[in-house]
């Protein structure tokens, strides 16, 4: 119920700062009261029946320093072991300010008192200093005791009874506060902890990603190439079978023209000898006349006609290597240009996987820059955490 208390009058004090301005200024004349333990207290050294105090809170909204002389008669020298039964009660008026990094501060304090079991402690020498993040205050808590004419009368007006009865009700601890602290930076601890795992995860998943997506990449460029490789490889055959069986059929076909010419110069020669004789055999009386003109006739006829057969036996073979070298140049150029397009296919699927990769690159260096980012603000909380803990330590010295 103690804490729930607190929490209510720390969220009532948030509530209240964040309608402020960032300067501290007094808002009304009512006095409000807060309570503290006697934890927060430092006693001196006895003298007769007065010892020396000072008490020095730093924890948001109040970050103020009291001191004074005590009086508690015959318990005077116990009050350093009676801290538990000692409750301080501070009054002010509401002035909440701001400091530079945003803290809110109280700074309208203006009396207080000390209660030993709920009687009331004589103080004297009463001095009130704000310190820290509200210093900048201090001209607030000056007009603020302005206000107050006469030292402990506060306390003693019965319409404030119940306001202080509630303070010393859930007047707050240094035990509480530690607990606190402890709890915040079991939260930021947990907080960064699970920032860690979810970070790791992130980049373990993406890493399973980029891993899987280049092995998938991988996979089907080689299967890509394998595939253009069979394909090439079967056009190639198929040219090659195509070529040879082109060759052989140009090679028959020229084995063929060249029997028919053949048979044709043959035949062609024998009708020409057979009729060379029956002109002979007819004509022998007039061919005694002129055998000689006959005769060189006869050789000159033969001459042209072998010279005729051999320029055609020629012509077709000629005609025949000319076929089979454009066939084989059209095959040579097939095949070139089936290696360019297999090759420019490689060219292009090893470009797509590279600047998948880069893609990837960049967002792994992005990813990494983010947790550097991540970490730097982890830092900035460590450092945030590490400075709570020596205030807290520097208070239980004390």
């Amino acid at each position: 119920m103690k804490r729930f208390l607190l929490l209510l009058v720390l969220l009532f004090a948030g509530a209240a700062f964040a309608q402020t301005a960032s300067a501290p200024k007094l808002t009304t004349k009512d006095p409000s009261f807060m309570g503290f333990t006697g934890s927060f207290m430092k006693f001196g050294n006895v003298s007769g029946t007065n010892r020396p105090f000072t008490m020095l809170v730093e924890y948001k909204p109040w970050f103020f320093e009291l001191s004074g002389v005590a009086s508690a008669g015959h318990n005077t020298s116990d009050l350093d072991y009676l801290s538990d039964n000692i409750v301080v009660i501070l009054a002010y008026y509401d002035a909440v300010g701001k400091a530079s990094d945003g803290t809110p501060y109280q700074a309208g304090i203006f009396d207080f008192m000390v209660y030993l079991d709920d009687d009331p402690i004589k103080i004297s020498n009463l001095k009130i200093t704000l310190k820290g993040k509200a210093e900048a205050g201090s001209s607030v808590l000056n007009q603020a005791k302005t206000w107050n004419f006469e030292q402990g009368k506060v306390f003693n007006t019965p319409k404030y009874s119940d306001k202080i009865t509630k303070a010393q009700a859930i007047a707050i601890d240094k035990i509480d506060i530690i607990k606190e602290q402890e709890a915040e930076k079991k939260r930021v601890a947990d907080s960064i902890a699970t920032e860690k795992k979810r970070v790791a995860d992130s980049i373990a998943t993406e890493k399973k990603r980029v891993a899987d997506s280049i092995a998938t990449e991988k996979k089907r460029v080689a299967d890509s190439i394998a595939l253009e490789k069979r394909r090439a490889a079967v056009l190639a055959t198929r040219e090659k079978k195509w070529t040879t069986d082109s060759i052989a059929r140009e090679k028959k076909r020229v084995a063929d023209s060249t029997d028919r010419e053949k048979k044709r110069i043959a035949d062609s020669t024998a009708r020409e000898k057979k009729r060379v004789a029956d002109s002979t055999a007819r004509e022998k009386k007039r061919i005694t006349d002129s055998a000689d003109r006959e005769k060189k006739w006869a050789a000159d006829s033969t001459a042209r006609e072998k010279k005729r057969a051999a320029d055609s036996i020629a012509m077709v073979k000629r005609r025949a290597a000319d076929s089979i070298e454009t066939r084989k140049k059209w095959v040579a150029d097939s095949i070139a240009i089936g290696k360019k397009r297999a090759a420019d296919s490689i060219a292009t699927e090893k470009k797509r996987v590279a600047d998948s990769i880069a893609v990837a690159e960049k967002k792994r260096i992005a990813d990494e820059e983010r947790a550097g980012a991540e970490k730097s603000k982890k830092s900035s909380r460590k450092k945030a955490v590490s400075r709570r803990k020596t205030t807290t330590e520097d208070d239980e010295w004390w």
